[in-house]
């Protein structure tokens, strides 16, 4: 619309000027006579003009409304990867791992596998499908992304439980087909320690025709296998039941026994990585065949309308202006180029679908931000069709943005009416959160779909698989609950340790201080008794100084030297009386010594 006002604009400015320059050639009176003729002719010729190019603007921008549904068949070949999560798979010789490295290469395999379908299997001492047959690559990179040597707590490599795993899972993609022909299994393992019936399994798979392309991974010097403690921490390497470090070797002649059974080539995915070429190439050899139909939504292409009004805007031109037929055929011609070039280009639109088809054609040759911007520009055209939500969400699911698939798988699931469809996008929600780590979402979500279509195998296995990492989501919680009370725990003890050993220290420095002070204490007792005894003793002197003397005795009476004077009863009352003050004396020294302090250390009493 700017283009034409300045268009317009243009054009009176024009018509002004060749005004003047005939009013300056003519005069004034001739240029009055044909100023009215001159106007209404100018006018009706610009008015065309405009309204020509307009209309072919419009033209231009293809405009579309009125949507319809067309099928498009799916044609590939059915491949099951089949890979090893041994605790051999976890050694380092070749960078990060093997299985890091594994999970690596099949990821940027899956991005070229084209219209195939791809399903998983994961294998140690048992088998298990990862990820059943589908065309939704994001879903099946994202299930090989979760492979873990601790998905299975039986070890070993046992390739025969492997086989029969991925034999039955083809089987049932082959929907009653009497053949095989169209199918392979993409063996990826170390191929050390085979056990099972392996043989036995590949002659079956030869007989259906299942094409079974081994890929070994490692070196042939081999490496040592990590260990790990409760707690997920190195813990050295691991080691035989004789204490010898085990060490771990690609085994390429048991891979290539297995190859020559069918007609196969064998792959290493050593130090150079995988051969994705060849290993593409080698499944390129399987044919294709139908496998299932998708049925999208077509809108129909309008831009015929707006083109006709503007051929026929500048046809009534042409019939104003005689003289330039040329140019306004030529202009025709260049307004129909567009749209004959929109109808042709095999870039643009496929068997005659429009937008959305165009997004999916994208969509399925990876190529995700050009199919986003597909199929956004036809939800500009109908916003309310769940079915554009579910393929957007798609595309972004694709491109990793998980909040903004979640949350156009939310708004197909509000516009959404049929049942079909709600159950689709819920599967589609809750596969999206389960990519995104919730876990509990992703439940919700997934039990939701089923609800409403219990048939639908995929989201069978999704809701399995999300039951399997609430479970190890459940079990980290409770090891890490019992890490903390364990932290807790010893945190206490070194605490409970610490300060005992403080309080024996300051005991330790307290107790010499405590004996010197005992020590002090009993000498000052020693001597207060020592003391004590000394004035009891002079008192007992000072006593017999003071009894009185004995009578003279008669001449007669007087006793021979040597014979012991008679006592007579005052003499024997006094000495009784002077043993019982000393035996009083005696019983408060003891009294002293008691209540003066603690005895030495030793000392009986």
């Amino acid at each position: 619309m700017p283009l034409l006002a300045v268009l317009w604009l243009a054009l009176r400015l024009r018509s002004r000027a060749t005004a003047r320059d005939l009013q300056r050639l003519l005069g004034e009176r001739a240029v009055s006579h044909v100023e009215g003729r001159r106007e209404t002719y100018g006018s009706w010729d610009r008015f065309l003009l405009l309204a020509g190019l307009f209309w072919l603007l419009v033209a231009l921008a293809r405009p579309q409304w009125g949507a319809s549904e067309v099928t498009v068949t799916q044609q590939g070949s059915d491949v099951v990867v089949a890979l090893d999560i041994s605790n051999s798979m976890l050694a380092q010789d070749v960078a990060p791992s093997r299985l890091d490295r594994a999970k690596t290469e099949l990821g940027s395999f899956l991005t070229r596998v084209g219209d195939s379908r791809i399903g998983l299997v994961f294998f140690a001492g048992a088998a298990f499908v990862q990820c059943p047959l589908t065309l939704d690559y994001g879903t099946a990179d994202m299930f090989l992304k979760m492979a873990d040597t601790d998905l299975l707590s039986e070890q070993g490599t046992d390739i025969g439980a492997a086989l029969t795993t991925a034999r039955q899972l083809l089987a049932r993609g082959r929907e009653g087909d009497a053949g095989g022909g169209f199918q392979a299994i993409v063996l990826v393992t170390d191929g050390e320690d085979l056990e099972g019936e392996w043989l036995k399994e590949a002659e079956a798979c030869r007989k259906e025709g299942i094409r079974v392309i081994p890929v070994g991974v490692g070196s042939t010097e081999g490496g040592l296998i990590p260990a790990m403690d409760g707690q997920g921490r190195p813990a050295g390497f691991l080691k035989d039941e004789q204490g010898n470090v085990v060490t771990t070797h690609l085994d390429l002649q048991a891979l290539e026994r297995l190859a020559s059974l069918g007609d196969a080539g064998t792959f290493r995915l050593g130090v150079d990585g995988l051969a994705g070429d060849r290993l593409y190439r080698e499944l390129q050899r399987l044919g294709r065949r139908e496998l299932e139909d998708r049925r999208v939504s077509a809108y129909q292409e309008r831009f015929v309308w707006p083109l006709c009004l503007a051929i026929g805007c500048l046809l009534l031109r042409l019939g104003l202006r005689p003289r330039q037929h040329a140019a306004a055929l030529l202009l025709a011609c260049v307004a129909m180029l567009p749209a004959s070039n929109a109808l042709a280009a095999p870039g643009l639109v496929r068997d005659g679908a429009t937008a959305a088809a165009e997004g999916r054609r994208l969509y399925g040759k990876g190529e995700y931000e050009s199919a986003l911007a597909a199929f956004e520009s036809a939800v500009v055209q109908a916003p309310d069709d769940p079915r554009l939500s579910l393929a957007v969400g798609e595309t972004l699911f694709r491109l990793e943005k998980y909040t903004e698939a979640q949350r156009e798988f939310d708004r197909a699931l509000s516009l959404a009416t049929d049942p079909a469809l709600r159950a689709e996008a819920l599967y589609n929600r809750g596969t999206t959160a389960l990519a995104a780590g919730e876990t509990e979402a992703a439940l919700r979500a997934l039990r939701e779909s089923l609800a409403i279509d219990p048939r639908q195998e995929d989201a069978l296995f999704n809701l399995e698989a999300a039951l399997r990492r609430q479970q190890q989501e459940q079990q980290q919680e409770q090891e890490q609950d019992q890490q903390d009370k364990q932290d807790k725990q010893d945190k206490q003890d070194k605490q409970y340790k610490q300060d005992k050993q403080d309080k024996q220290e300051k005991q330790d420095q307290q107790d010499p201080q405590d004996q010197q002070d005992q020590q002090d204490q009993q000498e000052h007792q020693d001597q207060q008794d020592q003391q004590d005894q000394q004035e009891q003793g002079q008192k007992d002197d000072q006593q017999e100084q003071q009894q009185p003397q004995e009578p003279p005795a008669e001449q007669q009476g007087q006793p021979h030297e040597g014979q012991a004077p008679e006592l007579t009863d005052e003499q024997a009352a006094q000495i009784l009386k002077a043993l019982d003050r000393d035996e009083e004396e005696l019983k408060r020294s003891l009294q002293k010594r008691v209540q003066g302090g603690k005895p030495r250390s030793g000392k009986r009493w």
